[in-house]
Order: C-alpha cells, then sequence, then structure tokens
C-alpha cells in the first residue's frame, strides 16, 4: 500500500476508533497505542474543525 491510498484510506475513517483499529492492523507490532489513540482522537477534532 503506497501513501496516498493510505492518506486516502485514514481520510475516510471518522471515528478515533476506526483510525486506531486501522492502523493497528497494518502496524500490528505497534508499541504505544495510547499515543497512538490521542493522534487519531485530535486529527479527528481538526479535521471536523474544532
Amino acid at each position: 500500500m503506497n501513501s496516498a491510498t493510505t492518506t486516502q484510506t485514514f481520510a475516510d475513517e471518522t471515528l478515533t476508533a476506526d483510525i486506531v483499529a486501522r492502523t493497528v492492523w497494518l502496524y500490528p507490532g505497534r508499541e504505544n497505542r495510547r499515543t497512538l489513540w490521542h493522534s487519531a482522537k485530535t486529527a479527528n477534532a481538526r479535521k471536523a474543525g474544532w
């Protein structure tokens, strides 16, 4: 999967949990999922214009 496809895939996600689940699926060895959750939540807030 190239970066453009990955970016579009994550742009389609609207829930923080969906972003986290997809990232963990793509990178199962990810260490700190709490940081991932915070980043996904922040990205969704920006996307919503908060």
